[in-house]
């Protein structure tokens, strides 16, 4: 009775807080903020580095002053790039090797809000596990409820933490909405989930009490023959410090689709035979 499709969608997750540490007119700051899924699961990695000279220059294009590099002086951009590595379901855990807050000065060259906007941006998060009742496997007759839901699996909040000296940022994104576009014109917004259909529980002729839609007219029409239902989740996004700042960031929404092929009740008779 059930089909799922998923869709893997990249957004963000996993910051640092760095503190202001006293250092001796370094030359040069670097860093870089990288998150994504190297095939094990989603992860970030943090790194900077400040000194007297760049210990990279010798090797690397661009570390030359006159090739454009950024040695001494000067603004400077400290960017993290998390070490994350997953701690249970929905969680990750980074450590950070970032104690420069700034090249100068008592403001930090890093802002928590930009960091966890950083984070946000590169989040891994699972695409919806959409799925209906009648399922995709078979014909959905007219004028019988359909039942739609995201399994569980895809509506967990997930978060992740990213540890440095003197403090960390916190990224949470949960799941809240789900926007149903039934194919027919016609769209159905769930607050939550829905609930699944159980065989021998409910009855096949009843509506969803949270999320559904009942098709007035048969898919024949469609390009495909079938109409193509997708849905939309929306995740509220949050953030905290371990200094007690925090708040919301933009929202995300992952996606997914498949097709159902709706037929009159008749027409699926006369197939039969």
């Amino acid at each position: 009775m059930l089909r799922g499709a998923k869709r893997v969608c990249v957004v963000a997750v996993g910051a640092a807080l760095i503190p202001a540490v006293a250092w001796a007119d370094p030359d040069y700051f670097s860093g870089q903020t990288e998150c994504g899924s190297d095939g094990s699961g989603p992860g970030c990695q943090v790194g900077a580095e400040s000194g007297e000279r760049n210990p990279g220059d010798a090797g690397r294009s661009g570390g030359d002053p006159s090739a454009g590099g950024n040695p001494g002086g000067g603004e400077a951009a400290a960017e993290a790039e998390p070490a994350c590595e997953e701690v249970g379901a929905g969680a990750q855990e980074c450590e950070a090797g970032f104690d420069q807050a700034g090249l100068s000065g008592d403001e930090p060259a890093v802002d928590p809000v930009e960091v966890a906007n950083n984070a946000r941006d590169s989040l891994v998060l699972p695409g919806p596990g959409m799925a209906t009742s009648p399922g995709a496997d078979a014909p959905v007759l007219v004028r019988v409820p359909v039942w739609l839901w995201v399994d569980d699996e895809s509506w967990r909040s997930e978060s992740a933490e990213a540890e440095v000296p003197g403090g960390s940022v916190s990224v949470t994104a949960t799941p809240t909405v789900a926007d149903w576009s039934m194919g027919d014109g016609s769209t159905v917004s769930c607050e939550g989930p829905g609930v699944p259909f159980t065989a021998g529980r409910d009855d096949p002729a009843a509506e969803s009490p949270e999320c559904g839609h009942t098709y007035t007219r048969a898919s024949a029409g469609e390009p495909q023959g079938a109409y193509r239902v997708g849905v939309e989740v929306t995740w509220e996004v949050t953030w905290e410090s371990s200094e007690g700042d925090g708040g919301e960031l933009e929202p995300l929404v992952t996606s997914a689709s498949e097709d159902l092929d709706v037929v009159e009740s008749h027409g699926l008779v006369e197939d039969a035979g």
